[in-house]
């Protein structure tokens, strides 16, 4: 059995190997082992990128939209029966511990970290000729740990924590835990605190782009104290973790490189010439059109089946699919823009549009997968303002209705349009189920996911621990509850 647990760290001793030093380039990660390859500064920049690249992976950003949104409300899949049913499982909520996909998802984000771990000790270990430069790589290091950690955390609750690059065995088997959720929030916040106080540049510009930031790094640990202040397990600590995800993200704001935010087109942040120097974008995955390796697939598998010409002039996969609700969502007096640049409909088919490339006919895309942006920040200045009962919060959600073109909100329930302003905003960007189990008590997103579709159940809360890492040991990889 102890020959599988290499499992959880599959690329513990292979990383990349030499290549161009193109950031969105790396070479075979399964060439060289990495205690042998790190010799040099330039190897360890070359880790770095390496590091980056693994968010480009299939069970990472790749397909962040089946853990995000077509396991929420806003999408599903156009053929149910595809792929033998296995993506039909998130929308249906009759996900199996055997699932493929989750397998890759939890293999690929502890292949990002076994990466960040790797050029976190290397980058200490070897002389570089500028001492800010090795501590700029550090820093991204901990951000990219932490952003993953993030996602895992949020996805599957307790999990294994790793913070070195694991060599034998017994290594192996001792890390072939999970830890408590509590443990993966603290470490979160502590790889954070290393790029707050970084000598990385509030907003990455130039060649920089795509790389982490000062700015990135607060809204991301704004964002999490905010899912920790929502989490019923750390209900003695709201107010607390409310005040800090508060200041984190108030240093984001008072950062950010535009004046207002109603000056910045909504379509210029999903429009890949226009990405690279948008200013509302703090953090996003690089994609470069034209090439099989570095390319994004969401303008094809995000078309209807068997169409071609609506995003992307490959034939569609028909993933991704804007639920009736999910399109009924949007105002339409005054009529909402947004829904134009997110959404469309052919042959009666509904399908997402942000993810537009029409330039390759292979459908090797060049639209970047926004991860954070400044939308987001003010969003959930308003949520957590609304909670802590500060009178400005109102003015954060008009910011993004006044882009809209909408009025400012005159309602009676503040927490219902950010909920609903949140959707209608970031449709298909990997935010709404953390928005759903953030702005939903349990009692209250079980009542109105089952209401959409009765399969739902308590046990939905969370993804399945993989059954391959369920298996190498059941008391300390315990399954989630309600998964068999």
């Amino acid at each position: 059995m102890k020959s599988k647990i290499y499992y959880i760290a599959l690329t513990a001793c292979l990383l990349i190997s030499s290549g161009c030093s193109n950031f969105l380039n790396e070479s075979d990660p399964n060439s060289i082992p990495s205690n042998l390859f790190y010799e040099t500064e330039a190897d360890v920049k070359m880790g770095a990128n390496g590091a980056y690249a693994a968010l480009r992976g299939d069970g990472y950003y790749k397909n962040m939209y089946l853990y995000t949104d077509v396991r929420s409300d806003n999408s599903t899949l156009q053929d149910p029966g595809a792929n033998s049913g296995v993506l039909y499982q998130f929308s249906n909520y009759t996900l199996m511990t055997d699932n493929s996909y989750v397998k890759t998802h939890w293999a690929d984000l502890y292949k990002c970290i076994t990466r960040t771990n790797q050029v976190l000790e290397s980058a200490n270990a070897i002389s570089f000729r500028n001492e800010l430069d090795r501590n700029k790589v550090i820093a991204e290091m901990h951000f990219l740990r932490a952003l993953t950690y993030a996602h895992l955390v949020f996805q599957f609750g307790d999990i294994p924590i790793v913070t070195k690059p694991l060599r034998t065995k017994n290594e192996i088997w001792d890390h072939t835990k999970r830890d408590p959720k509590a443990q993966v929030y603290n470490l979160i916040v502590s790889d954070l605190t290393v790029v707050q106080q970084s000598e990385l540049p509030d907003i990455q510009t130039g060649n920089g782009v795509g790389r982490a930031s000062k700015a990135a790094a607060n809204g991301l640990l704004g964002k999490v104290y905010l899912m920790k202040a929502a989490d019923e397990d750390f209900a003695s600590e709201k107010e607390a973790n409310l005040k800090l995800s508060e200041k984190c993200l108030e240093t984001a704001w008072s950062v950010k490189p535009f004046i207002a935010l109603k000056d910045i087109a909504y379509a210029d942040v999903f429009d890949k010439d226009k990405q690279a120097t948008c200013p509302e974008i703090l953090f996003q995955v690089m994609y470069q059109s034209g090439s099989s390796a570095l390319s994004s697939n969401f303008n094809y598998i995000f078309q209807p089946s068997a169409q071609t010409g609506l995003t992307s002039i490959r034939s569609g996969s028909g993933n991704n699919i804007p639920t009736s609700d999910m399109m009924d969502a949007y105002s339409t007096a005054p009529l909402d823009p947004r829904k134009a640049i997110s959404v469309g409909t052919s042959n009666g088919v509904n399908y997402t549009k942000k993810y537009t490339d029409l330039d390759d006919p292979n459908g090797y895309g060049g639209n970047k997968w926004v991860i954070l942006r400044y939308a987001d920040i003010a969003l959930m200045l308003a949520e957590v303002k609304m909670q802590l009962g500060e009178a400005d919060a109102a003015n954060y959600l008009n910011m993004v209705r006044t882009r809209a073109g909408l009025p400012d909100y005159s309602g009676s329930d503040l927490r219902e349009a950010i909920r609903h302003e949140r959707r209608v905003e970031f449709a298909f960007e990997g935010q709404r189920w953390y928005d759903l189990i953030r702005l939903y008590s349990k009692a209250e997103l079980l009542t109105y996911m089952q209401a959409k579709n009765t399969n739902f159940s308590e046990k939905d809360f969370l993804l399945p621990i993989p059954y391959d890492e369920h298996k190498l040991d059941t008391k300390r990889m315990y399954q989630n509850n309600g998964y068999n």
